[in-house]
């Protein structure tokens, strides 16, 4: 009688563990970040415009490129069909986080030249340019886009991969204008797709640019499309692409955890993109936490689903609920602009303030309305939080910052003015983990408000927040918020033209996203 009870104990059990396996759905996101689409801007030919024009407007919206070089024609700025960059410039681009990339040593048609001479080509250019950038070259454009399963394995051995298809945009040749551009990005978006442009000369080299304004538009465009449409390097969309399409998910309940186990056989020293994991089915209303080779993971809810960035050659993922409550009668100050201090209306609606009544915190809100990160201003909005933050109690342990709107507006399109916020923030960050080393601190970006300052500001955040290992909450492309869109401001913001500050409702959207991000501090 014993055995049998215990044996249909078992049973339940595992009928129960079945069945939340069976509500669990794991699938890696077909983009970085679950994004909907993705763009890769390539350039051809390694033309000086690239460094003096094209890369100040792809910095200035924080954009990265990928520029395809000839070795044998860099450094001729003599050259009439189109001066070449220098390897100065090639250096500078790379310390930027531009790709450098091979385009063949000196532009043949590679279909149409022997092996010995193919294989020279090809060699010769990644040597050069591993030699001259210190970095081994991971993709190939090919000249004239001609190409033939044989020039493609040549060209794709020891790389990630090649270019095969491309819109080209440009005007003298391809007869560009601002509506086929806007069509063919809206297409991409739409259908879910990774397009690839291909870019030569702006006022030099083929197809030219009567109207090169359109162009940097373009780039505007793509800026604040970021909460949808994920801009990188060639190399990095192909690594994670081709990771994506090889790896192998297992799955499995191990008591109180879900385990999610990935297998990927590629060559990890060329392809290194993590994983983007999104994990559908669980209890809606609980905060989970993700541990993967020892450290815990950030996990971004998104609503019906949460996401979480995976090392994909790592250990078992393991995620559980988070049952003991980190937060409670925990001391939180939420520190930063008006999206703390909530503009006109009380800060007791605001989504972090409810989080604390939720857990039982000490609540401790020190917003200024028109603060800075980095920048002096008029002193009623109060000294910059590099400067300020020493206020905050030596005793709190969970520090919010949230901050970057009024930075962006300083910054807008001036390189100079991103470095000073990039060297304050530097210093703010710095001074927190030294005067605050017990504290968990996180950061919460500015939403993705399309003025030209607000792309760079939230890349810089990221960018020094990684530096000293302070978890970003980036609202901008998580939280769900759309400040570009006049129906949505009409009933989450303050006011029908504000893109800055949450009625009551809107911040109601965010109290779960928030909560995790805390919880998993």
């Amino acid at each position: 009688m014993k055995n049998s009870y215990l044996k249909y104990a078992l049973g339940l059990t595992n009928l129960f563990l079945s069945l939340l396996t069976a509500a669990q759905t794991v699938s890696v996101a077909n983009y970085w970040e679950d994004r909907q689409a993705a763009i890769s801007l390539t350039f051809d030919d390694g033309v000086q415009e690239h460094y003096t024009l094209v890369a100040p407007h792809l910095d200035r919206y924080a954009l990265k490129g990928t520029f395809g070089i000839n070795g044998k024609y860099i450094g001729d700025i003599d050259e009439h069909y189109a001066p070449r960059l220098t390897w100065e410039e090639c250096r500078i681009m790379a310390r930027n986080g531009h790709e450098i990339c091979s385009h063949s040593w000196s532009h043949p048609n590679l279909t149409e030249i022997d092996s010995l001479a193919l294989q020279t080509e090809i060699r010769k250019n990644d040597s050069v340019i591993q030699a001259e950038t210190g970095i081994a070259p991971t993709s190939f454009l090919y000249p004239f886009n001609a190409w033939t399963p044989q020039v493609k394995s040549a060209c794709e051995k020891n790389k990630i991969g090649s270019r095969l298809c491309q819109f080209a945009l440009g005007q003298r040749n391809s007869g560009c204008t601002a509506t086929s551009i806007n069509a063919w990005l809206r297409e991409q978006i739409d259908q879910r797709l990774w397009g690839v442009t291909m870019t030569h000369g702006i006022y030099t080299a083929w197809d030219q640019w009567d109207e090169p304004w359109i162009l940097w538009e373009f780039f505007r465009d793509l800026a604040f499309k970021k909460d949808s449409v994920w801009i990188d390097t060639f190399s990095n969309i192909q690594a994670y692409l081709k990771e994506r399409d090889a790896i192998t998910l297992t799955t499995v309940w191990e008591k109180t955890d879900f385990v999610i186990t990935p297998t990927l056989t590629l060559d990890r020293n060329l392809f290194q993109m993590p994983l983007t994991l999104k994990i559908d089915g669980l209890k809606k209303g609980q905060c989970i936490e993700a541990v993967q080779d020892g450290k815990h993971l950030q996990v971004s809810y998104r609503g019906n689903y949460s996401t979480v960035n995976i090392n994909p050659y790592g250990s078992p993922v393991r995620l559980r609920y988070i049952l003991q409550n980190p937060l409670k009668n925990k001391t939180l100050c939420v520190i930063g602009d008006s999206y703390v201090y909530n503009h006109g209306c009380p800060f007791t609606e605001t989504w972090h303030y409810k989080v604390a009544q939720k857990h039982h915190m000490n609540y401790l809100n020190m917003g200024r309305n028109g603060n800075c990160i980095a920048f002096e201003r008029d002193s009623i909005y109060g000294e910059p939080l590099y400067k300020r933050y020493h206020a905050i109690p030596k005793n709190t342990d969970y520090i919010l910052i949230i901050a970057g709107h009024n930075d962006a507006y300083m910054v807008g399109e001036n390189i100079v003015q991103q470095q000073v916020l990039r060297c304050h923030l530097d210093e703010l960050l710095k001074g927190l983990k030294k005067e605050y080393p017990h504290a968990k601190i996180g950061w919460v970006t500015p939403w993705n408000v399309a003025y030209k300052g607000f792309p760079a500001t939230i890349s810089i955040i990221e960018e020094v927040c990684h530096k000293y290992g302070i978890s970003v909450l980036n609202a901008a492309y998580t939280s769900g918020i759309r400040p570009n869109d006049p129906v949505f401001r009409a009933h989450y913001f303050q006011g029908k033209n504000d893109t800055a500050h949450l009625n009551s409702k809107g911040h109601d959207l965010l109290i779960q996203w928030g909560e995790q991000f805390l919880m998993g501090l």
